[in-house]
């Protein structure tokens, strides 16, 4: 049976990656830009941890339904749950950058001010307000390990029991992480839709990131036998539809939002959608994250084609890390320019590199290869 052997190239940029991210995020908040670092830091920590969690939402989606198609990239699913460790042992750091990224923590003295904001202080006030979070994450990313442990093991009666309970606990960590970590940086804006909005956005990139680790699995172990042009079909369906159901979302609070007229509301939409620099990056989203999958994936053969399928997967994880940007960085970025330069893009390389580590690990443990896929 082969093994996974990484390349000694791909390994030394992976560390190379790794240490210049690690050594930007360690400048950046000893530093006068140390919003920057810590914005960015959140922004990243959301959005490959909601990878990491989505392929085992993935795995767990399939047993529920007691689908076959999906079996033979069950397994490559599973491997992401290996940076969710990862992500456990970065998320004390928030406790660090607190000031910096929730400077309402204190109470109302600081920042949170008029009757609406007054009545959140009680739910927003540190250290409630992270401790909640780092134990549903801890909770969640528990429960997914023993998932994904009885599955890699066969026993595939215990990971039907443990796939409902691992899909109500997504639910609701991540919607709560959506209302803690993303929606109150703007201690004012109010959406319940939000959470909704959020964990459908993680398990979308997720797909695309199965999508595009099939592709190339299956070149770089000859796995055509059992990853087909029909199982890449399934999948482009799937990316195509959630990429509709991700815009309907987006429409449907943006809609209310706006109709609604309420200034608590409307403030957040407006400086995204009406405001520069953000309102350039916000419609790259919606071209990103669903026009180009609409229009690339409509046809049948499109969708049966691998190269068309990781292209497309491509510029989704590309959009929904913007998405993430967007969502995060002008609730924090008051200045007239744009946050974006080497910090930010070396802090991404870093979490990036400490994904694709992990990630390749597992995979190497999994043995993710014919005939036990």
């Amino acid at each position: 049976m082969k093994q996974l052997v990484i390349p000694r190239a791909i390994l030394f940029f992976l560390v190379v990656f790794l240490a210049m991210g690690i050594f930007a995020f360690i400048s950046g908040i000893s530093g006068p830009e140390r919003l920057r670092a810590w914005q960015i830091f959140l922004v990243n920590f959301l959005f490959w941890t909601g990878i990491s969690q989505a392929g085992v939402v993935f795995s767990a989606v399939l047993y529920v339904t007691s689908a076959q198609w999906g079996k033979p990239i069950r397994k490559i699913a599973e491997g992401m749950v290996a940076f969710l460790p990862v992500s456990l042992l970065l998320f004390p750091l928030l406790f660090i950058g607190l000031d910096v990224l929730f400077p309402w923590i204190h109470g109302p003295g600081r920042g949170l001010h008029g009757t609406v904001a007054e009545e959140k202080v009680l739910w927003l006030h540190a250290p409630f307000h992270i401790l909640r979070d780092g134990i549903a994450l801890l909770i969640l990313s528990g429960v997914s390990l023993v998932f994904v442990y009885y599955s890699h093991n066969g026993r595939e009666r215990t990971s039907r029991i443990l796939s409902p309970i691992l899909l109500i606990l997504y639910v609701l960590v991540y919607t709560l992480i959506a209302f803690d970590l993303v929606m109150a940086l703007d201690s004012h804006w109010i959406s319940t839709l939000f959470g909704w909005y959020f964990f459908i956005g993680n398990f979308y990139v997720g797909l695309a990131a199965i999508a595009i680790s099939a592709v190339l699995m299956r070149r770089r172990f000859h796995l055509e036998e059992s990853i087909t042009p029909p199982l890449f079909h399934d999948l482009g369906k799937l990316i195509f539809g959630f990429s509709f159901f991700w815009v309907y979302l987006f429409w449907s609070q943006y809609l209310t939002i706006w109709y609604g007229n309420l200034p608590e509301e409307t403030e957040y939409i407006i400086v995204r959608v009406k405001e520069f620099p953000w309102a350039y990056l916000s419609w790259a989203v919606l071209v990103l994250a669903w026009v180009i999958p609409f229009l690339a994936l409509l046809g049948r053969n499109a969708k049966r084609n691998p190269l068309v399928l990781i292209f497309v997967s491509t510029i989704v994880v590309i959009g929904i890390w913007l998405e993430r940007y967007v969502l995060v960085v002008p609730s924090l970025w008051h200045e007239g320019t744009l946050p974006l330069g080497w910090v930010e893009l070396l802090v991404t390389l870093g979490f990036f590199a400490a994904f694709v580590f992990s990630y390749l690990i597992s995979i190497r443990k999994f043995r993710v290869f014919p005939p036990s896929l």
